[in-house]
């Protein structure tokens, strides 16, 4: 087994040593209160990492605008059909930089993401549209995935962000099913890229923040561009390469029948992708006389709303969320998707942190494409159950178990079983 597999095996190992009741537990501190406190804080803040607060560096380098966040994502999955196991991974090294803070340009920040990732897991096996570990796309020690400037005007009313930016950052989100090293791993359920065209690449967003209850986001975005290319070559080939896109996010709340707040989110979309594309039903043995059409338009909605909370300051409690979007069935394989599902927080007695989800997702096929392309392709269904553990406040363990239904959206071929561990660690 290569040895970078063995990472998580050692963290585990690690949290249980490095328990706050290990490590703190005959602790005498006769501090005066004001330096007790403050140690108090530091303590808990080194507890949500691995490597903890660096002696507190790393509290003070975030005071003066400076962020670091390491992640490491293990995946081991298991096709049940084939008896495939495989392994994957990936690295996130965020740097978020406020500028504000550091007395260069008030309201100013910037990301920068950098990743590596390593095999494809069970992907290629299950033969499926939606990828079963959509975090394990590639081989690549190491690119950039983010990075971007935004500038705030009119107190925070107007946001510009400008760079290479990820779509799926800002279009199409949702509180309870939208990261797949989190929350559900299936790539239909961390987002709804069947329908809209979630690109990494080069892109400017303006979001529009008119009340404390609706955010207008208006964007465009680099179509042509591959991820792990800077994309100049791409960007700039006139308004036939960019999408550009309209958002609304909404939120709203709701009184329970015990008078706690219950949020909810509601995010409309309408996109257009410029990208000519062949019309189904003129398909010929001759590429150059099949017709083609761009100036496709689509729509999408993405609604997460709570249902129970133990307390209205606790996150403890039950949402469920639902996706849908539409595009033209003239020339998009897939031309409607509907997802929907639930979180539980705190399910268990004393596992107030541990989050149990479930979803389902239905990707349906043009009836153009299956009527003159391919007879057998309908649609691909998929459901996926998760318990993500919280073992220490910076490792987690998620068993999952995956179904899929005619995968690849083929009549013809065979359901999948596919199991899943995810280990995430914070540093």
């Amino acid at each position: 087994m290569p040895s970078w597999h063995a990472l998580p095996l050692l963290t585990a190992l690690l949290a249980v040593l490095l328990q706050p009741g290990w490590a703190h537990a005959s602790v005498q501190n006769d501090s005066p209160p004001q330096k007790e406190d403050l140690q108090n804080a530091q303590r808990k803040q080194s507890r949500l990492r691995l490597l903890g607060d660096w002696k507190g560096t790393r509290t003070d380098l975030e005071n003066a605008g400076l962020k670091v966040s390491p992640y490491y994502n293990y995946y081991f999955g298991i096709l049940t059909r084939r008896g495939i196991h495989r392994h994957s991974g990936s690295a996130d090294l965020f740097f978020h930089l406020d500028f504000e803070k550091m007395g260069w340009m008030a309201g100013a920040e910037s990301l920068l993401q950098v990743k590596s990732t390593r095999g494809r897991n069970v992907n290629p096996e299950a033969g499926a549209l939606s990828d079963p570990f959509d975090d394990a796309d590639f081989d690549q020690l190491v690119y950039i995935d983010q990075f971007w400037f935004q500038k705030s005007f009119l107190d925070q009313k107007l946001q510009l962000r400008l760079g290479y930016i990820d779509q799926q950052t800002i279009l199409d989100r949702n509180l309870y099913a939208n990261a797949e090293d989190r929350q559900f791993m299936s790539a239909f359920l961390d987002n709804n890229n069947a329908i809209i065209p979630l690109k990494i690449g080069l892109g400017a967003t303006l979001f529009i923040n008119s009340t404390e209850w609706l955010r207008l986001i208006l964007g465009t975005a680099d179509v042509d561009n591959r991820v792990r290319q800077a994309g100049f070559n791409t960007a700039f080939d006139g308004f036939g390469s960019l999408m550009l896109y309209l958002a609304a996010d909404l939120k709203g709340q709701w009184a329970s029948p015990k008078g706690s707040p219950m949020p909810g989110n509601y995010r409309f979309g309408v996109f257009y992708d410029p990208r000519k594309k062949r019309v189904f039903r003129s398909q010929s043995p001759d590429p150059d006389s099949a017709e083609l059409r761009g100036g496709d338009v689509g729509f999408y909605l993405s609604f997460d709303q709570a249902l129970y909370r133990v307390t209205e300051e606790d996150p403890q409690g039950l949402g469920v969320f639902l996706r849908f979007g539409y595009r033209d069935d003239e020339v998009n394989q897939i031309s409607r998707f509907w997802s929907a599902g639930f979180q539980y927080q705190g399910l268990l007695p004393r596992r107030d942190d541990d989050v149990l989800g479930l979803g389902f997702y239905s990707a349906h096929g043009s009836d153009p494409f299956r009527t003159y392309v391919n007879s057998d392709f309908v649609r691909e269904t998929g459901l996926e159950l998760y318990y993500n553990i919280q073992v220490t406040p910076w490792l987690t363990l998620t068993p999952d178990v995956q179904f899929i239904d005619q995968p690849g959206g083929l009549e013809s071929v065979r359901d999948v079983l596919v199991f899943g561990l995810r280990v995430r660690v914070t540093f």
